[in-house]
């Protein structure tokens, strides 16, 4: 059985190919199987939400956690703050 490892990277480009998300580094790639529908890894922001797939962007640096070199885990900084908050929290 391999171990997990984690590795960071900048993403040139990602695509789905055959049920695989993938993403392409300068000189990899790394995948994760898509079961209906989904990505079957789960993407964190730093603060360690989880966050939607359409956070990631070409040109971000993050990290991956694999495990035989399967992308198991997704963490990214965000570039914006999430606000959880209601907008109508701060009429007053």
């Amino acid at each position: 059985m391999t171990e997990s490892k984690i590795i960071s990277i900048t993403i040139k480009n990602m695509k789905i190919e055959d049920d695989k998300f993938i993403i392409e580094t300068e000189n990899n790639s790394f995948y994760t199987n898509i079961i209906k529908g989904s990505i079957n890894c789960t993407i964190y922001s730093s603060e360690n939400k989880i966050i939607p797939l359409s956070y990631l962007e070409n040109g971000d640096l993050v990290k991956l956690k694999l495990k035989d070199n399967i992308i198991n885990k997704i963490y990214v900084k965000l570039k914006y703050v999430i606000l959880t908050e209601s907008s109508e929290d701060y009429i007053s």
